[in-house]
């Protein structure tokens, strides 16, 4: 396993993590109480990251993939005490919403268990060659006796994968050291997307891309435009790596799964209501919007979730 599996199994670690988000958390309830008491504020906006950070250290450890240092159960404690965790932070808010406030707990993703080792392609750090190296589109340089280097030799390289789902073209006249012809990018996309689809993990023997288009298709997903790559892909359920590499709709092992939450209670919310509505993220400032009565965002691109107010 790489070093960084093992040192995030490290126990110790894991309980000073734990200690200094109980630290955040109980400034955080404090500070909440004192901006409401003191200064008058009637709206809180409150980010508490500590979900995401300490998932990203164990959540792919519910499961054993053959690396495990610990039994699986001591994973699932450390899962239950973070939520305990976030638990009591919003018990010590829930009072509010006898003061007539509304509350809204949403998040802006959710992370999963992968069911296999997730393929390598694509990384939210940087660039990962792996796959499109061994598909050809991507060329290392070499040392002197044959061996990869950490450079890309970009005379040879047709494409690369930055960041998760984003496939850039080494496009002339856009690219500094583009050697691809704008007249050859469409059917190098679509060869590129064909030996995307033909991937196959070694154990399941069944593709692990779910989907993959081009930039200006993936606009439909509110993707694409010159902020994303030319190709934008999705990992296929079973082999996603926490988040962010595949559909929201997809689901991990150990019963977890990408989907953000959403629930909402308080002053202009129904009572014991569960809307069958999709609530994309870009929805929930339409509806703070409304319950404030101010006008909503000049580019707004969501609706108020209307199925829910009272």
């Amino acid at each position: 396993p790489p070093q960084a599996a093992i040192y995030t199994q490290d126990e110790d670690l894991q309980a000073v993590t734990r200690d200094v988000w109980d630290e955040v958390v109980d400034w955080y309830i404090r500070l909440i109480h004192y901006m409401v008491e003191n200064e008058g504020i009637e709206v809180i906006f409150s980010h508490l990251h500590s979900v995401d950070l300490q998932e990203h250290t164990f959540i792919k450890f519910l499961s054993d993939k053959g690396f495990n240092i610990h039994d699986e159960s001591v994973y699932a404690k450390w899962m239950e005490e973070l939520y305990m965790q976030v638990e009591h932070y919003y018990s010590k808010l829930l009072h509010f919403l006898d003061e007539d406030w509304t509350m809204m707990i949403t998040s802006d993703h959710a992370q999963v268990c992968p069911t296999y080792i997730p393929p390598y392609i694509g990384d939210m750090s940087g660039i990962n060659v792996q796959l499109m190296e061994e598909l050809g589109y991507t060329v290392l340089k070499r040392d002197e006796n044959g061996e990869r280097l950490h450079e890309i030799d970009w005379s040879k390289t047709q494409a690369v994968p930055v960041r998760l789902n984003e496939v850039y073209i080494n496009l002339k006249g856009r690219n500094p050291h583009g050697i691809v012809d704008p007249k050859d990018k469409y059917e190098l996309e679509e060869k590129i997307m064909t030996s995307m689809y033909q991937l196959t993990h070694e154990k399941t023997g069944k593709r692990v891309i779910s989907l993959a288009l081009r930039n200006e298709d993936a606009v439909l997903l509110g993707m694409g435009g010159e902020e994303c790559g030319d190709i934008v892909y999705f990992i296929a359920e079973g082999y996603t790596d926490d988040h962010g590499d595949s559909l929201s709709t997809m689901y991990g092992t150990c019963d977890t799964c990408v989907s953000s939450i959403f629930v909402a209670a308080g002053k202009g919310i129904k009572a014991n209501f569960k809307t069958t509505r999709y609530i994309k993220h870009v929805d929930v400032t339409p509806t703070v919007a409304m319950l404030l009565n101010v006008r909503m965002p000049h580019e707004c691109e969501g609706a108020p979730v209307y199925q829910i107010l009272s």
